[in-house]
């Protein structure tokens, strides 16, 4: 659904319980948030007015503490008028444990309360994301995307797949649609099968952290190549634990009893992790991998630390088999 749309479900009061705002960067999510809380509470769209309004919130921060409380005033009946409001920025910051708290109140949402998260979608929990409207702030809708992909020379399936992955962003989009990232796909999901089925593939991952070439031009004197080269393998890690995160969360949403799924090449991997795992077995690989990009992410000396980083992925991955027949 389009910001607009849901802006004017709004003021015909029509509105979901729990909507998700997502976007490319930049696009105003947060903005669009605070514009819907106040249509909501103060039936204006000026969101200057919720800085006196005592029944919206905003999460200041991420701890399990703060989530509990926010969700605690959220379902308490305002004592002179019904309707609350709580929003979310950027809640795919959100650990796993914190989502599962947030998903009781997605279960059995309180009367006259709006829940408003914005983020990336894709990066939270498929039970999280199943219970809320998906507003599209700043994107393009899947159907029109691939639509524009065709148009533009993209094959039918190619087009689908690299819609599907972008979260509604055209630049995204014709990344994941050239062949050199399909073939860059094809050897992460090879990867993470083998470390979650098979043995754990440290040759192959070090060929892949090579398989990515900078994009930009090239590096004018050798500690500059050398940082670059750290910086690649940095990216192109991260890109893989996408690839990997991503089809865990199908799989979950498959245990779940389905949904839209977002990796529509992966139908047999997600079958089959559903099929070896538990719910919580692939929750906790979901914590795994989130914990592993954090590491990186936080890591100084980017590259250095990215061969060690994804051959200690791959091994805690590799864990959750123990014991089991696959």
């Amino acid at each position: 659904m389009e910001l607009s749309r849901w802006l004017q479900l709004l003021q015909q009061g029509n509105t979901p319980h729990a909507v998700f705002l997502t976007g490319p960067e930049g696009s105003g999510k947060k903005g669009a948030a605070r514009r819907g809380a106040a249509l909501y509470l103060l039936g204006r769209e000026d969101p200057r007015g919720l800085l006196e309004c005592p029944f919206y919130q905003e999460l200041p921060d991420y701890s399990i503490k703060t989530l509990r409380d926010c969700c605690q005033q959220l379902n308490q009946q305002a004592f002179d008028r019904g309707r609350r409001c709580l929003v979310i920025p950027d809640a795919h910051k959100l650990p796993v444990q914190n989502q599962n708290v947030l998903l009781k109140t997605l279960e059995e949402p309180p009367a006259e309360a709006l829940l408003i998260l914005t983020g990336n979608q894709q990066a939270v929990l498929p039970t999280i994301r199943s219970r809320c409207m998906p507003v599209q702030v700043g994107g393009m809708e899947r159907e029109a995307l691939v639509q524009l992909l065709i148009e533009e020379g993209v094959p039918r399936q190619t087009a689908q797949l690299a819609a599907a992955l972008s979260d509604g962003m055209q630049d995204s989009a014709r990344t994941y649609a050239t062949e050199a990232y399909m073939t860059f796909r094809q050897g992460c999901l090879e990867l993470f099968r083998e470390a979650v089925f098979g043995s754990t593939p440290f040759a192959q991952a070090a060929a892949l952290l090579e398989s990515k070439p900078p994009k930009d031009q090239e590096p004018e004197d050798e500690e500059e190549g050398k940082s670059r080269k750290k910086r690649v393998a940095r990216e192109t890690l991260l890109d893989c634990m996408d690839v990997g995160l991503s089809n865990l969360r199908d799989a979950l949403l498959e245990r779940l009893g389905g949904g839209e799924y977002m990796n529509l090449d992966g139908a047999a991997l997600r079958k089959k992790l559903a099929d070896h795992f538990t719910t919580g077995e692939i929750q906790g690989m979901i914590a795994t991998t989130l914990s592993t990009r954090k590491v990186l992410l936080s890591t100084v000396e980017e590259g250095r630390a990215a061969g060690s980083v994804l051959d200690g992925w791959l091994v805690a991955l590799g864990q959750w088999k123990k014991g089991k027949t696959v």
